[in-house]
């Protein structure tokens, strides 16, 4: 199969002419297309949820209390901010929405 960059789909004007399944070196090739693009996303993904992981288990050392009031902090935090973020974010979609209508 020839080498086709991220600029041409593997689903393109042809798809309502195609009649069978497609092969496997294509569904590789997408397989691989998609990894390109999506695993950077993945990798920072998990090293945010690791940070936050490491730095309870590190107050895990000082006691009890401690890790209690640390892993409390942690999730009250990552779901504040969150959607603190979401809600900023879809209040400026409104209001761009509405300047642009």
């Amino acid at each position: 199969m020839e080498e086709q960059g991220l600029q041409t789909p593997l689903v393109g004007q042809e798809y309502g002419k195609r009649v069978g399944p497609y092969s496997k070196d294509e569904i590789v090739c997408e397989f691989k297309k998609q990894l390109y693009l999506a695993g950077p996303l993945m990798a920072v993904n998990l090293l945010v949820c690791a940070l936050s992981m490491i730095s309870v288990m590190f107050v895990g050392h000082l006691g009890e209390l401690a890790l209690s009031g640390a892993s409390m902090a942690t999730s009250f935090a990552s779901v504040t901010g969150t959607s603190l973020m979401v809600s900023s974010f879809s209040i400026f979609w409104h209001c761009v929405l509405k300047l642009i209508m």
